[in-house]
């Protein structure tokens, strides 16, 4: 236990030291950087904290093609993206534990959204993420449910991606659906709106023990009835049966198949 917990503790060092250092070289080369300077004058334009030889790789590597063909690129790519973000390289998922650890409680998709779409003064990125954020602060902000703030303002999630939670999130485990079947038919329940399910699963249930009561005293005056039609009697006498095998009991009151007259039968008998 303990080499996992050093192991993982160098593994974060390692990570922070090769983030600042990017971080470093990306301010370094804005400062120093003009673009209608020779590659000559850009290497004789030493920082003070850097060495020659140091300082003309560094000017030779971000002056290579293969170099500024990635940076066209990216800068491309980030041309593209709809609503810019400040969650940097790590998963939504880790920065999510860690934040859990640091507020020893539960963030939700909102608040986690809100976070990587703010800068470090608490300002949005743009117009369009601060509309979005007010709109997200609705609380509770702090469960996950497709019927929270976020499913709200962007609807349904995609298969395998859940918005958020990183990627590779599987929305039925994300939301953590369960199932409950009830003569044939599916009521999925979310662990966010199980209160408002388990009330509508009560009433269903109310109403079908009334209607079974209601039945069951409809059966009962049918069958102390002696001018019962044949087909209406074998009708009676199929409910009975389903009620018989739904509820089992000797005293629930429902009448037997077999005391169920027709009146071709009190005809004979007559």
């Amino acid at each position: 236990m303990g080499e996992n917990t050093e192991e993982l503790a160098k593994r974060d060092v390692i990570f922070r030291i090769g983030k600042l250092w990017r971080e470093y070289r990306c301010k370094l080369w804005n400062e120093f950087y003009d673009p209608l300077l020779s590659k000559n004058d850009l290497i004789k334009n030493i920082p003070d904290c850097v060495s020659m030889d140091q300082w003309a790789l560094f000017v030779e590597y971000h002056l290579k093609p293969s170099t500024m063909d990635l940076c066209n690129r990216n800068k491309e790519i980030r041309k593209k993206q709809s609503i810019p973000h400040t969650g940097g390289a790590m998963a939504l998922s880790r920065r999510r534990d860690n934040l859990k650890i640091e507020t020893s409680r539960n963030i939700g998709r909102a608040e986690m959204w809100k976070i990587t779409h703010k800068r470090k003064n608490d300002t949005y990125v743009n117009e369009e993420a601060m509309e979005i954020g007010v709109n997200l602060f609705l609380p509770p902000l702090n469960y996950i449910s497709p019927n929270d703030p976020v499913g709200l303002i962007f609807g349904k999630e995609h298969p395998g991606q859940v918005r958020g939670l990183s990627h590779g999130a599987c929305p039925t485990l994300a939301f953590k659906q369960s199932t409950t079947r009830l003569n044939g038919m599916n009521f999925a329940s979310c662990s966010a709106t199980s209160k408002n399910t388990d009330e509508k699963f009560l009433m269903m249930e109310n109403e079908l023990t009334t209607l079974k009561n209601q039945m069951q005293t409809l059966v009962a005056y049918i069958a102390s009835r002696d001018d019962v039609p044949d087909h209406f009697a074998a009708m009676v006498a199929g409910l009975v049966h389903t009620l018989v095998n739904e509820v089992p009991d000797v005293g629930s009151g429902a009448p037997s198949p077999i005391g169920i007259r027709r009146s071709s039968d009190t005809e004979k008998t007559s």
